[in-house]
């Protein structure tokens, strides 16, 4: 199944890109897709940052499973003042 994953931040700058299709296995889950992106090359400069994850725009943990056609957001902390 094709999934969409978007990218933000330091996430963007690693990948080169602020969005990637992906094609991932029936039943992926958001971990599943994340262990995917540690395959990259240029993943390995962001690898050790927290994540948070969105899914169709709902906040979501890494066990949540996709469905095809779903947009996986990928966030870093934010901070500020």
């Amino acid at each position: 199944m094709k999934i969409e994953v978007l990218f933000f931040a330091q996430l963007k700058e690693a990948v080169g890109s602020d969005t990637k299709t992906l094609d991932v296995d029936d039943g992926a889950t958001v971990d599943d897709v994340v262990e995917v992106l540690r395959g990259l090359s240029e993943w390995s400069s962001v690898a050790s940052l927290p994540l948070s994850f969105a899914v169709n725009e709902g906040l979501v943990i890494g066990s949540h499973a996709l469905q095809s056609g779903d947009r996986l957001a990928l966030l870093t902390p934010i901070s500020g003042g």
